[in-house]
C-alpha cells in the first residue's frame, strides 16, 4: 500500500515497516454525511485518509465548529486512538471516502517493537496541537481578511511558502461565505501579499501576512 508513504507519519518507513502496517489494516468505505467517529465511541482504531474528504467538528447547542477538513492521504483522531479513550469531536464524510483503519491494539504493539514510529506519531500529535492552538485563536477573530490570513499561514507551516488552497474548503473551516473568502483573497493580491494560480496561494510577504493576522 504504497499510499502510505503520502502519510508524513509513514514515509520514511522502510519497505518491511510499510508491509507490517498494511497487514494489520482494513479499508472501509463511508458515504457523503456518514460518521466516521464521534464522542460516544473510543478510539479503538488509527484512521487514515485515503480517498476523499472528511471533516472534524465539535458542537454546541446545536451549532457546528470545524476543527479541520482533510482532503488528501493523512492521519485524523489519532489523539483518541493512541490514549483508547472517547474521541474529543465528531468525524463525517463530506464526500464518498475510503479510509484506512488500523487496530489500535496492533499498531501501539508495532509501535514498541519499532519506537521509531512512535516517535513520529509524537510529533505529529504535537503539530496538531500547534493547529488546534491557531484554531481557538482564529475563532476570536472578526476581521475576515485577518482569518483569511491566519488560515493561509496555518497552511504554510506544513506546506511551506505555496500552499494548495481551496476556497470552497477554507469557507467551510472558517464559517465564511465562498464569495467573502474570494473578496478577501482578491484584497491580499491587490496588496502584493500573495499570487494565486487555481487551486495554489503563494505566498509573497509572509510579514505582511502575519501582521494581518493578529
Amino acid at each position: 500500500m504504497e499510499l502510505l508513504r503520502e502519510v508524513p507519519l509513514f514515509s520514511e518507513l522502510s519497505q518491511e515497516q510499510i508491509k507490517e502496517i498494511t497487514s494489520i489494516s482494513l479499508v472501509k468505505k463511508y458515504t457523503k454525511n456518514q460518521t466516521i467517529f464521534s464522542p460516544f465511541q473510543k478510539g479503538e482504531y488509527f484512521f487514515i485518509l485515503k480517498r476523499g474528504k472528511v471533516k472534524v467538528y465539535k458542537t454546541s447547542r446545536d451549532k457546528e465548529q470545524i476543527i479541520r477538513i482533510f482532503d488528501k492521504p493523512t492521519m485524523f483522531g489519532e489523539a483518541a486512538s493512541f490514549t483508547g479513550k472517547n474521541f474529543p469531536a465528531w468525524a463525517e464524510a463530506i464526500e464518498d471516502s475510503e479510509v484506512i483503519l488500523i487496530p489500535r491494539r496492533d499498531f501501539l504493539s508495532l509501535i514498541k517493537r519499532d519506537p521509531e514510529i512512535g516517535m513520529k506519531l509524537m510529533s505529529v500529535m504535537a503539530q496538531r496541537l500547534v493547529y488546534l492552538t491557531n484554531v481557538i485563536e482564529s475563532l476570536s477573530l472578526k476581521n475576515a481578511l485577518s482569518k483569511i490570513s491566519l488560515y493561509i499561514l496555518r497552511k504554510s507551516e506544513e506546506e511551506g511558502q505555496e500552499v494548495e488552497f481551496s476556497t470552497n474548503l477554507a469557507a467551510m473551516e472558517l464559517g465564511l461565505t465562498k464569495e467573502t473568502v474570494s473578496r478577501m483573497l482578491s484584497k491580499l493580491k491587490e496588496m502584493g501579499i500573495i499570487e494565486k494560480d487555481r487551486n495554489r496561494i503563494k505566498i509573497k510577504k509572509p510579514q505582511a501576512l502575519r501582521e494581518l493576522s493578529l
